[in-house]
């Protein structure tokens, strides 16, 4: 291991790049500077012992920036959380990232939207292009930032302290979507449970929410601007989004709020789990959820006779104009995203309960092969039952509207399940159950977020583990009352819009942090100190150049989209502006508690504070490497302890 990064980090050091210099005080003795004895009492070996160390510091002193004491920035060092835990295998890493890969955004109207416009050639191109120049990069730095700090999305922000508060930020963010987030997993639920039932409710006019026009009617004539409400579209306007007649904007869809409850304490009950507890739910949770797919899909395909034929009528561009193509592309770029997680800060939280060792970079690049894998299987799928909805049931949105982003998941593949002539109760059970579990696990891995963020970044607050945790699902649950009612769910459309825009802008300062402001030397060794292998400069070039064009390319589009859209919804406007003011409120601060001139105050916020691995061994070992002698941050209150 010494061999590698210690060999490696000398050849970076030898190019001559000194991106990261600073001239300050750190350790490293200039000319004239007396040389201190060693502890052997032996000295350095003599006056060319002592030329070559010098040379050698010099070098280190060249591409390293040092850790600021406390003294010189006014902050408190950072104590690990020893009782934090790790995952009981390094597959659960793997298999955690993975269930986001399941959700019901891989199986909305996007991807279908996607094809029509763009067909199979060009919607796929751009699918793999937003997972090789955006997901996989930014999920390989969140890795390595959760991983070596072995911290949460706010103090693995240590690598450039003046960026902290865009971790505050994640964490506002967060607790933001939780209000609202276990609608997403309450939904299927509710379609698994009624999948149960001899005859499933959603292909029957029988039920007490039916209407006298309630139909269940196999063809339509396309001409008609208007045609009677099919039975599971009334199924969805009752029991899901309490549109029923003689309902208000606060009628409550009782379903919802008892799912609701339920979900809050299934999560309750695992987040007082060890995390290796955690990590074998999700990953037995993936397990399931991938076998469920599997089955339905291949069952759905020899159902359907999906042929060559099938594939081809969508293959070539359908493209009209250049509306269509940003449509396209945007489909694609939101479904690449789903690696990313949940929220924000999702890869930063798993990836610090890995162990030190851990393969990050493969193990990056396997959960990005897997996403891609299932959300092209998704797509076939969601482009099949789109267009057995729209042959028998009706238009979409000419004839079924219920202006929610639901509504494609869950009327047409409910149809579609309850049209198959065999066993159509259990394929509706696993598709909507395997929903169901991804977005669950999505709903713990979140609160894992939050959670390990504020225990990380506050140690008053460890000891109160339980009380906090039981607060927070209090707090959050009895929010998620107010989304169960008509008009609550009814603004729970732009959340894709929200979520891609956050996560760009978010990505954008975690690239700069660390390939810019951390520097490219320093990132480079550190990821080869940490996954104890050589790392190619062209992919840190890659990460560096690549990345933040395509990032730049696809936020000059989404804001063209929102421009043409005409879209100001309130949500995406607080919630971006939360992030901007934020981050450029704690920046103002942490410069105002530094001393010396603006250049020094800079440098100070700049420099990593308490930036090494956790583990004393490889903290040791990592201090060596870096020729670094005060990496360990001076606390102020050490003699009085």
């Amino acid at each position: 291991m010494k061999g590698i990064c210690g060999e490696q980090l000398n050849n970076c050091m030898l190019l001559g790049d000194c991106e990261n210099s600073d001239n300050g005080p750190g350790g490293f003795p200039t000319e004239g500077e007396p040389v201190e004895a060693d502890e052997s009492g032996g000295g350095r070996g003599g006056t060319l012992a002592f030329a070559a160390r010098r040379v050698r510091n010099r070098q280190v002193h060249s591409m390293a920036v040092r850790s600021g004491s406390a003294y010189d920035t006014l902050e408190r060092p950072y104590r690990h959380n020893k009782l934090r835990g790790k995952w009981a295998k390094s597959a659960d890493f793997y298999f955690a990232s993975c269930t986001h890969a399941f959700s019901s955004l891989v199986f909305s109207e996007l991807g279908t939207f996607g094809l029509l416009h763009g067909g199979w050639l060009f919607f796929i191109i751009s699918y793999l292009m937003g997972m090789i120049f955006y997901s996989l990069p930014i999920f390989l730095i969140q890795a390595f930032l959760g991983q070596f700090s072995s911290s949460g999305s706010i103090s693995a922000f240590r690598v450039a302290p003046i960026f902290k508060g865009i971790g505050y930020a994640i964490l506002l963010l967060n607790l933001g979507t939780l209000t609202y987030y276990s609608i997403g997993a309450v939904v299927p639920l509710i379609y698994t449970v009624n999948s149960l039932h001899a005859t499933m409710p959603w292909m029957s006019c029988n039920n007490t929410w039916n209407s006298e026009n309630c139909s269940r009617h196999e063809d339509y004539d396309v001409d008609d601007i208007q045609i009677d409400p099919h039975s599971t579209v009334e199924f969805f306007r009752s029991t899901i989004a309490s549109t029923i007649e003689g309902s208000g904007p606060m009628t409550i869809s009782w379903s919802m709020l008892i799912g609701v409850l339920a979900i809050w304490l299934v999560v309750l009950g695992l987040l007082l789990k060890p995390v290796a507890f955690i990590g074998k739910t999700l990953r037995c949770a993936c397990v399931l959820m991938f076998a469920f797919f599997v089955a339905v899909f291949f069952y759905s395909a020899i159902h359907e006779r999906i042929d060559l034929e099938t594939l081809n009528y969508y293959l070539m561009p359908q493209l009209d104009s250049f509306n269509s193509l940003f449509a396209t592309s945007r489909c694609a770029f939101l479904m690449a995203g789903v690696a990313l997680g949940p929220g924000w800060g999702s890869v930063v939280t798993l990836a610090s309960y890995n162990s030190f060792r851990s393969d990050a970079e493969r193990l990056s690049v396997w959960v990005c092969l897997t996403h891609v894998t299932i959300g092209l299987m998704g797509l076939l799928c969601c482009n099949v039952a789109h267009d057995h909805f729209e042959d028998h049931v009706g238009m979409i949105p000419l004839h079924v509207d219920e202006k929610h982003h639901m509504q494609f998941l869950y009327l047409c593949f409910s149809y579609f399940f309850g049209r198959f002539s065999t066993t159509p109760n259990l394929w509706a059970f696993l598709f909507f159950g395997m929903i169901f579990l991804s977005e669950l696990c999505a709903l713990v891995i979140q609160m894992m977020s939050v959670v390990t963020a504020l225990f990380d970044e506050f140690e008053v607050l460890r000891s109160k583990r339980i009380l906090v945790i039981g607060s927070l699902v209090f707090c959050l649950s009895a929010s998620s009352v107010y989304f169960c009612t008509q008009l609550g769910f009814s603004q729970l459309t732009q959340l894709p819009n929200l979520a891609m825009f956050t996560q760009l802008f978010i990505s954008g300062v975690l690239l700069m942090m660390t390939t810019w402001v951390y520097g490219r030397v320093r990132f480079q060794c550190d990821l080869q100190f940490m996954l104890g292998k050589t790392i190619s400069s062209f992919k840190i070039f890659f990460i560096r150049f690549a990345t933040p064009i395509f990032l730049g390319l696809c936020l000059f589009q989404l804001s063209i989209l929102f421009w043409r859209d005409q879209i100001h919804d309130v949500l995406i406007w607080v919630s971006q502006g939360l992030v901007l003011l934020t981050a450029l409120s704690y920046m103002v601060y942490k410069v105002t508690q530094t001393n010396g001139s603006g250049r020094q105050r800079l440098q100070q916020c700049l420099a990593p504070h308490d930036w090494h691995p956790v583990d004393a061994d490889n903290r040791r070992f990592y201090e060596e490497i870096m020729g670094i002698s005060e990496m360990l941050v001076i606390d102020a209150n050490a003699n009085a302890t």
